[in-house]
């Protein structure tokens, strides 16, 4: 990878402020299961990336 594609991508904590914002908002997942973003007892998240992201949850991941 060059110096100038490496340049291109942003670190992780973009995505985790990203992802704060969405913080106790209430999602049914693609696999039918439901998440509350940020929450302690909430399902953990597997985005698959693509044309069309699919986003479900670990358990289904597997």
């Amino acid at each position: 990878m060059t110096k100038q594609q490496k340049e291109a991508y942003q670190n992780t904590e973009s995505l985790r402020k990203i992802i704060k914002s969405l913080e106790g908002q209430k999602f049914r997942l693609d696999c039918g299961h439901h998440v509350t973003v940020c929450h302690s007892l909430g399902n953990d998240i597997t985005i698959r990336n693509g044309k069309e992201p699919v986003i479900i949850c670990s358990q289904c991941g597997y």
